[in-house]
């Protein structure tokens, strides 16, 4: 599954068990990024799941940036990005992974709400 597939956000609470809704803001009209980040023609939604995290016993917050293929997890004041995500795994019951092809990197979120980034 793609992040910009429209059903995705969807997906993504349903296998965390998390809470999804959109964030109060949005992507703004971007031209093409130095790095490759895609431009965006018209503001874009930007998607937020809270999630109770068992592993660390305190909520996450998952933002979901679909037009710019982006991933962020928040805890307290940590943040995980991942940026270019190339394709979106679901593992029921388990975990969902966010891929980036080149270069190589994944971003885990389980159910019980642990993370990794491998990069």
């Amino acid at each position: 599954m793609l992040l910009s597939d429209p059903d995705a956000p969807k997906a993504i609470a349903k296998l965390l068990g998390g809470r999804l809704r959109k964030a109060p803001f949005e992507v703004p009209r971007l031209p093409a990024g130095p790095e490759g980040q895609p431009p965006t023609q018209k503001r874009e939604p930007v998607y937020q799941i809270t999630l109770d995290s068992r592993e660390l016993g305190r909520p996450l917050l998952i933002l979901l940036w679909p037009s710019l293929n982006r991933v962020d997890v928040r805890l307290d004041d940590s943040t995980w990005t991942l940026r270019d995500v190339s394709e979106v795994e679901l593992y029921p019951d388990v975990e969902v992974l966010f891929r980036r092809h080149e270069p190589p990197a994944f971003l885990f979120v389980s159910t019980g709400g642990r993370v990794a980034l491998v990069a």
